[in-house]
């Protein structure tokens, strides 16, 4: 039974109808898949015979597990069919597929199809109105085009890390795979934006999708490219402390816990001096705009954890909100996962699988009134639905696929 955290009516998918074919490996491109078999899409996940996708072995196992638990999540809501379309036999059967498919997703270093026969001219042969997304370290073209590239490369690249952590410390990396999972984000909102443009104005000779690694985090720059073009500026690490706007960042409460908190805006910064004691700070003419603030700034930290020193974390965050003040304890994921507020919107799901027992994994989003996004089932094992798929789509007899099965071309 469909697993929806959302509470519409499972049965109306958004995407239903629409034919995904993903060749690609660990997490963007398989990441932008998943959101779309979220909303109803049928995707078919195609993986080499011999291991499958790598994304298959990162993270943490169950006990005797062939597979993780974050493959459990990453794969889910779609058909594994074990195919090598490196072999002319794999390329002839993924272009029968093609035939039916209105969108392929891949995120190989640019020429890597190309080398297996697999051009976007080729593809364009079987499915005049395919839509190509592909995602890469630098893109499918410029000087850097044949570079490798991976999540940690492209957030270096992009200037995340220049910009993270301690002024006098070296660059730290964001702790999650952030250029991953924005790449595949962008990239299934330049799929829908494709299927729509194709709906609204017709049929088309296709699309193409070209998406760097490296520009999945360009449009969340703030103002740096403008500090610097029309400045001189660089922008640098500022650590947990905002750049352009104070009092806010991580303090210490009397319990040793570490909370945020937002001054920003003038009722805000406000509420909050008043709240810490301190209303003639806020009133005094040298605080009422944020760039004196921000001048200012070890004035007002002073202020604030002095008011936090003598006081438990429960104590502090109840005043701050009661004043309607932005502050959060910041979680660890135990945290996160025992919120109250978590729980009720439903952020994790527990899904059946196959072999894991209940899998947790975080739910799909955004909520929506109607079409939401639901959770049908876990990641498949390797080659899972390849009989299946081959037997109805492309109408292969026993034989045909013991043949194909015996020469390592398919697995199941």
């Amino acid at each position: 039974m469909p697993t929806n955290s959302n509470g519409n009516d499972s049965r109306r998918a958004a995407l239903e109808g629409v034919r995904v074919i993903e060749i690609g490996t660990f997490i963007s491109g398989p990441f932008a898949a998943t959101l779309l078999a979220d909303f109803g899409a049928e995707v078919l996940k195609l993986e080499l015979p011999e291991g499958g996708d790598p994304m298959r072995t990162l993270g943490a196992y169950p006990p005797d597990g062939d597979s993780s638990y974050w493959w459990a999540a990453m794969g889910r809501n779609k058909r594994s069919v074990a195919l090598d379309v490196r072999t002319p036999e794999g390329r002839d059967v993924l272009g029968r597929l093609l035939e039916k498919a209105d969108v392929l997703v891949e995120n190989f270093r640019p020429g890597t199809l190309d080398r297996w026969g697999i051009t976007l001219e080729w593809m364009k042969q079987r499915r005049p109105d395919l839509i190509v997304a592909r995602i890469s370290g630098y893109g499918q073209d410029g000087p850097w085009r044949d570079m490798p590239g991976f999540d940690r490369n492209a957030q270096a690249f992009a200037g995340l890390v220049h910009v993270t952590g301690e002024p006098d410390m070296p660059p730290q990396q964001c702790g999650l795979p952030v250029c991953d999972f924005t790449a595949g984000l962008w990239s299934a909102f330049g799929i829908v934006v494709a299927l729509m443009g194709k709906s609204r104005h017709g049929p088309s000779d296709g699309n193409e999708i070209d998406l760097a690694l490296y520009e999945a985090i360009i449009p969340f720059l703030k103002d740096m490219p403008q500090r610097w073009r029309h400045q001189g500026r660089v922008t640098e690490r500022t650590g947990n402390t905002p750049d352009y706007v104070a009092p806010g960042g991580a303090y210490r409460t009397g319990s040793g816990d570490w909370i945020f908190i937002s001054g920003t805006g003038n009722r805000v910064f406000e509420r909050l001096l008043t709240a810490v004691g301190r209303p003639d700070i806020a009133a005094a003419e040298q605080f009422q705009h944020n760039r004196d603030r921000v001048a200012h700034r070890p004035v007002l930290d002073a202020a604030i954890n002095e008011w936090l020193g003598t006081r438990t974390t429960d104590e502090a965050i109840a005043a701050l909100q009661a004043a309607d003040v932005p502050a959060v304890k910041i979680n660890s994921i135990a945290d996160v996962m025992a919120h109250p507020q978590v729980a009720a919107r439903g952020n994790f799901v527990e899904v059946p699988d196959h072999d894991r027992g209940d899998v947790c994994m975080p739910a799909p989003v955004p909520r929506m009134a109607q079409f939401g996004p639901t959770v049908r089932w876990t990641g498949q094992n390797l080659g899972e639905s390849t009989r299946e798929v081959l037997q109805a789509e492309l109408s292969l007899d026993e034989a045909q696929l013991a043949e194909l099965r015996s020469r390592g071309v398919i697995h199941y």
